[in-house]
């Protein structure tokens, strides 16, 4: 399923924020495609959160996985675009879409549904003491630093919550029934903590009298003090203090009451509310644009308007969807008119629940378990998504990873350049040379002092957002130059685009570009060319010059015995990306590989310099095991790794376990001869070892002296890099093939006692 069939791509919408009502959209697109139509989803967050499901997670009853909807995994199996990052204006002359951080991205039509942000500003304090449950995508760590907090023998005892709305109502009984079960294995016996739940108005003003006098009951069994027609005006450390003069005492407020819309609409000149709010039509429409839809809590129907609540965010998606159809149709949008009675239940800590609708009230443990069955089957439509390898022959053929995934194997590419370099040989001039039979670049001696390293590297899309995929591919492309001491300083770009409307074709080649920009400019490497080609998907690559002082190229030979070999980046993006490629992966599992991706290798090259470094590579196709056995080949040398010392991508074990490989793997498996090991799992050993890297580090020997330093160095630099192994001392067997001798870990004492190891890569601010 695939919301961009094959065919020329002739619209583009643009989904702004991971609502309720664009998941839905994203599924009913992947279910029945709508031709010539490309989805763009721009989300903030990569997890977003089912907010009915939110006070059961806080209870307890449910895990944050089992509440949330990995937009990675759906946006993929919608085939739309994803952008992390956060939307902050729209030009509706132009139809861009400003994103923080980014160049702005073209639409044809959009649909805005952000969310709200939490009106601190209206009780003094609140920002600075307050915990804001809105927006909801950002509550679940505020909440479980509250809980690790209340849990220590000096944590915060009296709980307030500030709201006596449904939401208010739900996360107050939700903390009751968790701390109260939490507490006695902490050592804080039954009855330490007080509750307290503050309104301006009336509880549940916008429900019967029969669901008002259940939820009172609910809060007196649980021991919540309920304070109604006291509006709190400020909160301070220790105490709310309320509009009467009253004062709560409270460690720990938690403010669920009214919030506002985002700042940047009032910039944008769209029809806004009184409050701010994005005003539109019943058709979703934005009020004067019959191309910009707006739904969930950020907007208000003027003509109907409803409270700010999930469930009426969920019931626009399928209008919402229509209406979108119609109009990348040309057609015009139909009205929606919400219902104004729907079925409300309204959870009461522990497994227990209140049914509300129209005049009829009810509780018990069966409303519990209505609302956990819906809740359930409503995310089972998101996360349970089917397979992609279904059905499939052969996945190995039918789903080929991209990046450098895509590369020819080791064996055929090495028999194809040895009969090419014997035809070669007597047609080259003297100027022109490969530095060694294993390395990736050509030396250019055209005089002077300096020598010339010319590199040039070219793959499919490993993720499909042009601009990210320009900063991977720039990224990549400059390590052949870095690897060899080089310092690059121009570029030539090869571009391959789908077929698409020209304004399409013209956007997606100004992103990959710009992408490619911000990484080659932070190193001072200017684009000063290139050409573009039909493809039957987005492609990229760069054919990338530098210079080096004669006396100080890097080669891949020139290891020593008793070096210790660094690593200057994770592995597992071709085992992260196929799983990418299966919808196994996790939003933040993509995240962080990305992450790592789209940096350079310039620190990693320039701290190996500064180090002593001599002999240095980068690990990208043939995988680390591939990478290290041309550098010991080329040596003379063996050497030995620890397997846990090889640092992956958070998730790629998991993925192993899994099954999930790269496609390449099973050329990759061809170098399996030069492999020695001595671990409990080989399979999944060889399956990180031969991994091929997209964007992979640098992997160098360095005198065990200098190594804690070379850590050091780049920690502080904020790059990731450990000690893997060493050379074997001058005397070991180097007759045999193999080369590396793989253990489940190796002591590299003194050295990784003196290491301090910079964090994992962190989630994304922009992808």
């Amino acid at each position: 399923m695939h919301a961009n069939p094959p065919g020329r791509v002739e619209r583009r919408l643009v989904l702004v924020g991971g609502g309720h009502a664009h998941v839905v959209v994203l599924r009913e697109l992947a279910m029945t495609p709508e031709p010539g139509l490309e989805v763009v989803l721009v989300a903030k967050e990569l997890d977003a959160p089912y907010s009915g499901m939110l006070p059961g997670y806080v209870a307890g009853h449910y895990d944050l996985d089992a509440c949330q909807i990995d937009l990675v995994r759906l946006a993929h199996f919608a085939g739309a675009r994803l952008i992390h990052g956060t939307a902050d204006g729209i030009d509706t002359t132009l139809k861009h879409v400003h994103i923080l951080g980014r160049p702005p991205i073209s639409y044809n039509l959009l649909s805005i549904d952000t969310g709200i942000t939490p009106a601190f500003g209206e009780i003094a304090g609140a920002e600075a003491h307050g915990i804001a449950v809105k927006p909801v995508s950002t509550f679940a760590p505020r909440w479980k630093a509250l809980e690790a907090r209340a849990l220590r023998h000096d944590g915060p005892r009296r709980i307030a919550v500030i709201g006596t709305g449904a939401a208010g109502f739900e996360l107050v009984l939700a903390i009751r029934h968790r701390l109260g079960e939490l507490g006695p294995a902490h050592g804080i016996p039954d009855g330490s903590f007080s509750f307290a739940l503050i309104g301006s108005g009336a509880l549940l003003a916008s429900h019967n009298a029969r669901a008002q006098t259940l939820a009172r009951s609910e809060l007196m069994r649980a021991g919540v003090t309920l304070i109604e027609g006291d509006a709190a005006v400020a909160v301070e450390p220790t105490r709310v203090r309320l509009a009467s003069g009253r004062e709560i005492p409270s460690d720990a407020t938690l403010v669920t009451t009214k919030a506002l819309a985002p700042e940047w609409f009032a910039r944008t000149g769209l029809s806004l509310d009184a409050r701010g709010f994005l005003a539109v039509e019943p058709t979703l429409q934005v009020i004067g644009q019959r191309d910009i839809f707006a739904v969930g809590d950020c907007a208000t129907v003027l003509k109907h308007p409803r409270e700010k609540a999930g469930v009426f965010a969920v019931r626009q998606g399928p209008p919402l969807t229509r209406n979108l159809r119609l109009r990348a149709r040309g057609m015009g949008a139909e009205p929606f008119t919400p219902q104004r009675q729907f079925l409300t239940l309204l959870s009461c800590g522990g497994k227990a629940a209140i049914a509300s609708r129209g005049p009829f009230a009810a509780g018990g443990r069966w409303a519990w378990r209505l609302k956990d069955h819906i809740d359930r089957t409503f995310m089972r439509r998101f996360q349970d998504l089917p397979d992609p390898t279904d059905g499939m022959v052969d996945v190995a053929q039918d789903m080929l990873c991209a990046g450098c995934a895509a590369k020819v194997g080791p064996a055929p590419l090495a028999r194809a350049l040895e009969r090419f370099a014997a035809s070669e040989r007597d047609l080259r001039g003297d100027g022109v040379r490969n530095l060694s039979p294993h390395d990736d670049a050509a030396l250019l001696d055209l005089g002077g002092d300096a020598l010339r390293v010319e590199s040039i590297d070219y793959f499919p899309a490993i993720w499909p957002e042009p601009y990210v995929l320009g900063e991977i591919s720039a990224a990549h492309a400059l390590s052949d130059i870095l690897a060899k001491g080089a310092k690059p300083d121009h570029a030539l770009a090869l571009a391959g685009l789908p077929p698409a409307a020209a304004h399409l074709q013209e956007d997606d080649l100004f992103q990959l570009l710009a992408g490619a920009r911000a990484v080659l400019g932070r190193e001072g490497v200017s684009v000063v060319g290139g050409h573009t080609a039909r493809a039957e998907q987005i492609s990229i690559g760069f054919f990338v010059s530098g210079a080096v002082a004669k006396d100080q190229f890097w080669l891949k030979g020139g290891l020593k015995g008793g070096e210790i070999l660094v690593l200057t980046k994770p592995l597992g993006t071709g085992i992260v990306f196929a799983g990418w490629m299966r919808r196994q992966a996790r939003a933040q599992e993509v995240a962080a590989a990305l992450a790592s991706m789209r940096r350079s290798n310039a620190v990693a090259a320039r701290l190996l310099s500064e180090h002593g470094a001599v002999a240095v590579t980068d690990v990208t196709g043939f995988g680390l095991a591939g990478h290290l056995s041309e550098m010991l080949e080329a040596s003379g040398s063996r050497a030995t790794i620890g397997l846990a010392q090889c640092r992956r991508y958070t998730g790629v074990d998991r993925l192993i376990a899994a099954g999930v490989r790269s496609s390449l793997l099973v050329d990759n498996l061809a170098l399996r001869d030069k492999i020695e090991l001595h671990v409990e799992d080989e399979e999944a050993a060889l399956a990180l070892l031969l991994d091929p890297q997209t964007s992979g580090g640098l992997l160098a020997g360095l005198s065990p002296e200098v190594v804690p330093s070379f850590l050091e160095a780049m920690a502080d630099a904020g790059v990731q890099a450990f000690a893997i192994g060493s050379v074997e001392r001058e005397g070991g067997q180097t007759s045999s093939a193999v080369r590396i001798v793989v253990r489940s870990s190796v002591d590299l004492s003194p050295t990784a006692e003196s290491t301090r190891y910079a964090a994992a890569p962190s989630p994304l601010t922009v992808l």
